[in-house]
């Protein structure tokens, strides 16, 4: 039996709600770039560096971009901050989606819940990505981090 998908903007709306009510991971938060972009396509994100490491007591900046096929594909996701992290692109801060669980799994992911019904909580949203690449982080916790507060070029 085939479920029903909630169209793109029901879908970017709700996300909008949680993360502007502060109801998500306290360790990340996310909200729109710019409060006019009726398409909800440019988003900005902030995590908070994991604990007991060198991203420690610090505060990553992220840009997100969601497509026109959000959510059956992932959103393209750049640190803003400048950060020392594997499959993160040295010139633009751009995150490889092969090298973030969540990124990578995305498409499958989405053609899973298309075939079945929803899970109470949804496994693929903005705030997922955002927790996936902190977890990811911790991971890689003991790399010489950039001077604390340095952007990618482009940014600055």
């Amino acid at each position: 039996m085939a479920v029903a998908q909630v169209p793109r903007n029901f879908k970017l709306l709700a996300e909008l709600e949680k993360g502007e009510k502060g109801m998500g991971a306290g360790a990340c938060s996310y909200g729109l770039e710019d409060p006019e972009d009726i398409y909800m396509t440019h988003w900005r994100g902030t995590i908070w560096g994991p604990p007991h490491g060198n991203h420690e007591n610090r505060i990553y900046e992220l840009k997100m971009e969601c497509g026109l096929d959000y959510p059956r594909e992932p959103p393209t996701i750049f640190f803003v901050s400048q950060i020392n992290l594997p499959g993160v692109n040295t010139t633009d801060g751009k995150v490889d989606k092969n090298s973030v669980a969540i990124l990578r799994d995305w498409t499958r992911i989405a053609s899973e819940l298309a075939k079945n019904p929803r899970p109470k909580e949804d496994p693929l949203s903005l705030e997922t990505a955002l927790i996936s690449i902190r977890k990811y982080m911790e991971e890689h916790k003991k790399l010489p981090q950039p001077p604390e507060g340095t952007r990618f070029a482009m940014y600055k």
